[in-house]
C-alpha cells in the first residue's frame, strides 16, 4: 500500500509539472507573439516616418518626384490642393483655404 501511495504522489507531481510546463509554454508563446507584432508595427512606423521625411524634402526642393531610402514620393499640386503619395499609396492630402 505504501509503495502505491508513493507512485500516486509521484504521478501527481509529474502531472502538475506537465501542466505547469504547458502553461509556461503558452505564456512564452503569447509574449513572443506580442514582441513580434510590436517590432512589425515599429518597422511600419519607421517606414512611414521615412516616407514623410522624403515628402518634406520633395516639398522643400519643389520636386514632383523623389526616391530616397526606399521611399518613392510623388507630389501632385493643384490650385487648391496638394496630394502626396508613396508608391501609389496616399500619405497626405492638404487643401488650401481661401484668405
Amino acid at each position: 500500500m505504501e509503495n502505491l501511495k508513493k507512485k500516486s504522489v509521484r504521478a501527481y507531481l509529474l502531472l502538475e509539472s506537465l501542466i505547469t510546463l504547458g502553461l509556461l509554454g503558452i505564456l512564452v508563446t503569447s509574449v513572443l507573439t506580442e514582441v513580434v507584432k510590436s517590432r512589425q508595427q515599429l518597422q511600419e512606423d519607421n517606414q512611414q516616418i521615412e516616407a514623410l521625411n522624403v515628402a518634406k524634402m520633395a516639398l522643400n526642393t519643389r520636386l514632383t518626384e523623389l526616391s530616397v531610402n526606399g521611399a518613392s514620393i510623388k507630389v501632385e499640386q493643384t490650385d487648391d490642393q496638394i496630394s502626396i503619395t508613396n508608391r501609389g499609396k496616399e500619405l497626405l492630402e492638404l487643401e488650401r483655404t481661401p484668405h
